[in-house]
């Protein structure tokens, strides 16, 4: 009823608040696309390989970035973020670059809406969803809800997620190559943060808690405490770290980088 008084509450703290203080109902309205808008087109996904190490493939292109490991009969790939024209064109590298073997498991890192958009394409390619166990509830009631103003492949086909949780650390191993995937302990980030460290190649893969900067740039005078928290936890763990591929940033590190930035450059262990 108007005039009305709307407020909306998300997490107790008000998100939205309107005064209406007359409707008029269905009026006339003339409201012109600017010529910009007109003429835009959609930004071409891209997605490019980059080989880290036998079997070991760093899909990057745009903002957000994956990879691909390879194992005896089938393969893994470490998130599937954004969208599914995203994970859609990741698939297709993916298929590419490693033929003739199933995409068997997506590791999500975490629940963030640009970390996790992507998934229902990869249930709908047949993989097997690895994520903390605190992720799966809340997938599966967002997946649940009607995909049905722009259905997307899931909606039609309507597959059933299959998820593998776990808590603390996971394994995925083919008896030859070990992935180890470990919770990111005391993260402010996110709840059910993950890493993912390659034994054999000493490669970590992480995103959120570590984006290296360009090259040249200086160290930022604050650390990120997210970095900090990263180290501290591949020092806990022991991790023998040569590489890190950052799922975001212009470009792979290395653990002296990652000293570097926090500030903690004298103190070499990995």
């Amino acid at each position: 009823m108007f005039p009305g008084h709307i407020v909306r509450i998300q997490g107790g703290y008000p998100v939205l608040d309107l005064t209406v203080s007359a409707v008029k109902a269905n009026p006339q309205v003339d409201l012109p696309v600017p010529e910009s808008v007109k003429s835009a087109t959609a930004p071409l996904v891209v997605a490019t390989a980059e080989k880290l190490a036998d079997g070991v493939y760093y899909i990057r292109g745009g903002t957000h970035h994956s990879v691909a490991i390879e194992q005896a009969d089938h393969v893994v790939v470490v998130e599937g973020p954004l969208t599914e024209a995203r994970s859609l064109a990741v698939i297709a590298k993916v298929k590419e670059t490693i033929p003739n073997k199933p995409l068997k498991y997506l590791i999500n890192t975490h629940a963030h809406f640009d970390h996790s958009g992507g998934l229902r394409t990869w249930v709908d390619e047949g993989a097997t969803i690895v994520t903390h166990q605190m992720n799966k509830p809340y997938y599966e009631q967002a997946w649940a809800a009607p995909h049905t103003l722009n259905p997307d492949k899931l909606a039609q086909s309507k597959k059933a997620a299959t998820f593998e949780t776990f808590s603390n650390k996971h394994v995925l191993t083919d008896g030859t190559r070990t992935i180890e995937i470990h919770e990111i302990a005391g993260s402010g980030h996110s709840d059910g943060f993950l890493m993912i460290y390659l034994p054999k190649e000493k490669i970590l893969i992480e995103v959120d808690a570590y984006t290296p900067a360009a090259a040249d740039a200086p160290p930022p005078a604050t650390p990120n405490p997210f970095s900090v928290n990263l180290y501290e936890n591949i020092q806990r763990l022991k991790l023998d770290v040569k590489q890190i591929a950052a799922l975001h940033g212009p470009r792979l590190t290395t653990m002296a980088d990652l000293r570097t930035t926090i500030g903690v450059a004298g103190r070499a262990t990995n």
